[in-house]
């Protein structure tokens, strides 16, 4: 029997994301509103998706219903308070866990993705999770719950601060950023797209990550801004100099940090100039965030967009948002949809061998296979089956064959 799983907040896009992730994996899940009246002494394994600011409340409210052998987790960014609910709140028995998974809903999957595990009560709970997430290809990271507030502090309460901070700081300069991507390096504006991916998304997530940073981290930062600002005012180049080398130094990993950054840029700059050398070719373009695929002629490539011939309509797709399939991905995602076939009756001339017309009817651009359906032995005569994909274009196909099978001498029938 599959397991039983509520999501508390299941309506939002992390609880939706749950939803398929467990779906796939053979549970039965319910998706539950924080005001739902529901009997969660039915359920197997209870998670909490709601927003940091109501996290504790929401606990208080579930925990007390739950059978003794659940598992019970949330999936906020804070660890310290949530735990805190659940060890106050929970009857004995229940498997009290607190994941982070470090990625939002618009991966398609855990595959290379990080998830922080903090187990709080019972082991049972906390290696299920760790395995469910594992076996979808996740990197799992065990932490306190300490260490982890105290380490996201800084890994999401300062990142996000100063990105934040700069896309601020853009929009009271009146600051063109689209029209200044033409003068940008690729360094520049990969580091612009980070401003724009934070600012993109919710703020009240935002909010409420840095409404629960530790404020000495917001202190140190402005009060690193200010001595800067004090040392340019001044034109201090030595002192401007000796910060940046102290930074360098407790930093580290300066270098290797330059070598993964050049790889990145090194990766987009590729990916344009092969959407570039498509162009007039067919193509798969699989949409990264929905996993919708498009298949078409690239008829442009930019920065910004694709534009793909699709049949008798001209779709045009944002570059950030797609990624170009391998030709065997796209064969197969070709194949999956089905093929249609057009059959070949012609007399060959004296001693055609039928297999090595076949294998030259093969190279022909669009066909998937060519079987032979009929021979008529006393005048050489054979019919070919040839089939191509069902978004092919058969009348193309139809032609190019006919056209291969008489420059080789044969006579239709």
């Amino acid at each position: 029997m599959s397991l039983k799983a509520a999501i508390v907040g299941g309506h939002g896009e992390m609880g939706r994301w749950f939803e398929r992730f467990f779906a796939q994996r053979g549970m039965d899940v319910t998706l539950v509103g924080r005001s739902s009246r529901v009997r969660y002494a039915d359920y197997d394994v209870v998670m909490i998706a709601v927003p940091i600011d109501v996290t504790c409340d929401v606990i208080a409210q579930v925990a007390p219903h739950l059978k003794p052998d659940a598992v019970l987790f949330d999936i906020t960014s804070i660890k310290r308070d949530p735990i805190k609910q659940m060890l106050a709140s929970a009857p004995q028995g229940v498997e009290l866990v607190s994941v982070h998974p470090l990625f939002g809903p618009g991966m398609p999957d855990m595959e290379g993705q990080t998830v922080i595990v903090t187990p709080v009560r019972g082991e049972r709970g906390s290696q299920f999770l760790a395995d469910l997430f594992e076996s979808a290809g996740a990197r799992v990271e065990e932490l306190s719950a300490d260490e982890h507030d105290r380490l996201m502090s800084v890994i999401q309460g300062l990142t996000h601060f100063s990105y934040i901070a700069t896309g601020a700081t853009l929009e009271a300069l009146r600051f063109d950023v689209k029209r200044s991507r033409r003068f940008m390096s690729p360094v520049y504006e990969i580091l612009i797209d980070f401003v724009g991916r934070i600012l993109g998304q919710s703020p009240a997530l935002y909010a409420s990550i840095q409404m629960s940073a530790d404020r000495s981290v917001h202190e140190a930062f402005l009060a690193q801004c200010t001595t800067l600002v004090d040392i340019i005012n001044a034109r201090d180049r030595d002192a401007f100099i000796a910060i940046m080398r102290r930074a360098a130094k407790h930093f580290g990993d300066a270098e290797p940090a330059l070598k993964r950054s050049n790889k990145l840029i090194m990766a987009n700059i590729k990916e344009l100039e092969e959407f570039k050398r498509s162009i007039g070719s067919t193509r798969g373009l699989r949409n990264v965030y929905t996993g919708a695929v498009h298949v078409g002629i690239i008829k442009g490539a930019s920065s910004d967009e694709i534009a793909v011939e699709e049949g008798s309509k001209e779709v045009i797709l944002k570059t950030e948002n797609v990624q170009l399939m391998t030709e065997e991905e796209l064969k197969q995602y070709r194949l999956a949809r089905g093929q249609r076939y057009r059959d070949f009756s012609a007399v060959f001339p004296a001693g055609a061998q039928p297999d090595v017309v076949a294998r030259v009817l093969s190279t022909v651009r669009g066909v998937t296979a060519v079987n032979v359906i009929d021979h008529y032995a006393p005048r050489a005569s054979y019919t070919f089956r040839v089939s191509t994909y069902r978004d092919g274009d058969v009348g193309q196909l139809h032609r190019d064959v006919t056209e291969l099978l008489i420059g080789i001498g044969c006579r239709l029938r």
